[in-house]
């Protein structure tokens, strides 16, 4: 993908020798067409696809929540495309071949800018509970101490679908959390820890734990 600055292009949108042209804010792209593939059925494309249908899969799950504003958010900081395109770029290596997540610790879920706390950590607790500790910061802006600490969670028998904890009345300045995790059925709970700020216009990436329910 490449802006166009100057030209007879600036401004349009369309198609054009090979390249599709499109507009993203007061800026101008294109970007080249795919040309075709004769590999189409080999055995590397055929992961490729695969991997592909279970992140779409996974990011039709995140449209249904307050997180696809955060992914459309960070693409336009990045100027990237779309949401939809980043969080392919950041999660495609996440996923396996027969269509399933291979790695949750390679999944994000929540991108952002605002700073992770230092020092968050996982501590030691009863099964079906999630205790974490950071490093709280009082001279930290007071904007920042009140932005509220939240959980993006995956159960093991349900992996595609995303729950969110957010009414948790726990803010950055607390330095702790701990957490109740339960659902019938599921062993294990991936969980995806992030902080947004008042106004859920701006958040820190997600920080992944797991914990054992039974």
């Amino acid at each position: 993908m490449v802006e166009i600055k100057s030209g007879a292009l600036l401004g349009a949108h369309g198609r054009y020798q090979g390249m599709v042209i499109f507009q993203k804010g007061k800026k101008t792209y294109g970007r080249a067409l795919p040309s075709y593939d004769g590999n189409a059925d080999s055995p590397s494309r055929k992961v490729q696809n695969a991997r592909l249908a279970a992140a779409v899969t996974h990011y039709q799950t995140i449209k249904e929540t307050f997180l696809y504003h955060a992914w459309r958010m960070e693409a336009t900081r990045r100027e990237v495309i779309s949401g939809y395109n980043l969080f392919l770029k950041e999660n495609i290596k996440a996923y396996n071949t027969d269509y399933t997540v291979g790695d949750f610790r390679l999944l994000t879920l929540i991108p952002g800018a605002l700073q992770v706390p230092f020092r968050m950590q996982q501590q030691e607790a009863p099964a079906g509970v999630l205790s974490i500790t950071w490093e709280a910061s009082p001279w930290v802006s007071r904007q920042r101490n009140k932005d509220t600490f939240m959980l993006a969670v995956i159960y093991d028998d349900e992996p595609f679908r995303v729950e969110i904890i957010e009414n948790t009345g726990i803010t950055r300045l607390d330095g702790t959390a701990t957490i109740p995790l339960a659902k019938a059925g599921a062993g294990k709970a991936h969980v995806y820890a992030f902080f947004t700020n008042e106004a859920r216009d701006a958040f820190t990436n997600n920080v992944y734990f797991n914990v054992k329910l039974e």
